[in-house]
């Protein structure tokens, strides 16, 4: 799938707002910091003119079924079972990053409270004059911290795009790889394609979708929501039936303790702090 790619090709299909390069990064992960073992997740970045929208492909894919099936359910008049989309993927972020520096956050705490908040990460890169090839693509090594880690890129001038997974841009040349000093995160660029989409087809979650606004709050208290919902996972579900239900509270705790050891499961983020 990997394909070398020419400045003259990059610099034709950036300069057209209704195209968009995808950039696929496989994602190697620590879920637990307390384990050896690792996770893998396909990612991808869409790149237009002036933006960028980067976000996991089983999110991408998940969004794009569940938005379909609700609305062949609406157009047969039919109700919409949501329990086989009742366990969506764990990493389901959007990260619509501005040329300016500027992003904006996007992500779903539980199943639907949708949030999203506004940062410049601003980060400091410190370019080094090592140079590797990774692939087909001649790399040199920049670092920066970021989020409590210190990471390593490796960016390639061939590509002249200043972007990277996640929240890491800036650079003269695109993120091929990218990790942390204790390789809890390594992202690797496995390949790219070219779309004949807007870059707007892939900024919606399906919440948004279905017309239920994202919040926009703070960072801080995005994070705080969050930790919040790990301690308490069914908090708000069970304050909204009857205690009274002894069935019915039963089963609300059974799903709270398979919640509880769901997140406890990923409890190493990309930030720490």
């Amino acid at each position: 799938m990997k394909k070398l790619l020419t400045i003259t090709f990059l610099v034709t299909l950036t300069s057209v707002n209704s195209q968009v390069h995808r950039f696929y990064y496989e994602l190697t992960y620590k879920p637990n910091k307390d384990s050896v073992k690792t996770e893998k997740e396909m990612m991808v970045l869409d790149v237009a003119k002036d933006e960028s929208v980067f976000l996991p492909y089983k999110q991408l894919q998940y969004d794009s079924l569940l938005t379909a099936s609700i609305k062949k359910q609406k157009e047969l008049g039919s109700s919409f079972d949501m329990s086989k989309f009742a366990n969506p993927p764990h990493l389901g972020f959007r990260i619509i990053k501005l040329k300016s520096g500027n992003l904006n956050y996007k992500d779903i705490v539980g199943v639907s409270e949708n949030y999203n908040y506004n940062e410049n990460p601003d980060l400091k890169w410190e370019i080094s004059s090592d140079k590797e090839k990774i692939g087909s693509y001649n790399v040199q090594k920049a670092t920066t911290d970021y989020g409590g880690r210190s990471w390593t890129a490796w960016f390639t001038s061939e590509i002249p795009i200043q972007d990277g997974p996640y929240k890491f841009s800036g650079l003269p040349g695109l993120i091929v790889k990218m990790e942390d000093s204790g390789k809890n995160f390594i992202w690797n660029l496995e390949g790219n394609k070219k779309l004949k989409q807007n870059i707007n087809s892939n900024k919606l979650n399906y919440l948004e979708e279905q017309g239920m606004i994202s919040k926009k709050i703070t960072k801080k208290a995005f994070l705080k929501r969050q930790q919040e919902y790990s301690n308490n996972p069914m908090g708000q579900m069970m304050q909204m039936f009857d205690e009274k239900d002894a069935i019915l509270m039963k089963k609300l705790k059974e799903e709270e303790t398979r919640l509880k050891k769901q997140i406890s499961s990923y409890n190493n983020p990309i930030e720490i702090n």
